[in-house]
């Protein structure tokens, strides 16, 4: 958990991940995708798919020429689909303040 200050408040944030990922890590960082994490931020829950670069390509050229549009929400693209790699998007996400423009569970 970390925190960030925001108008004389002091609030936490963290990156949820299935306590299991770190056994499964190597095949996410492989698929070049993951949808299953959260950022938590002043308690709010934020679903992110995590996409590396060469994998959000196919999963475009796969499906807009078939004549289907690609979407996905809260979609972060990061060089490789690692825990630090997530991380770090995270926090960069909060502490930058764009975090409030992705979506939030309801």
């Amino acid at each position: 958990m970390q925190t960030i200050q925001e108008g004389g408040e002091v609030r936490s944030w963290y990156l949820e991940l299935p306590a299991d990922f770190d056994d499964y890590c190597w095949e996410v960082e492989a698929k070049g995708w993951f949808s299953g994490a959260r950022i938590i931020a002043s308690d709010i829950r934020y679903s992110i798919n995590f996409y590396d670069q060469a994998r959000l390509s196919q999963q475009i050229q796969d499906e807009v020429p078939a004549g289907q549009i690609f979407f996905e929400p809260n979609l972060v693209v990061i060089r490789a689909v690692t825990r630090t790699n997530m991380e770090n998007a995270a926090e960069e996400l909060v502490l930058s303040g764009r975090v409030s423009s992705l979506l939030a569970e309801t």
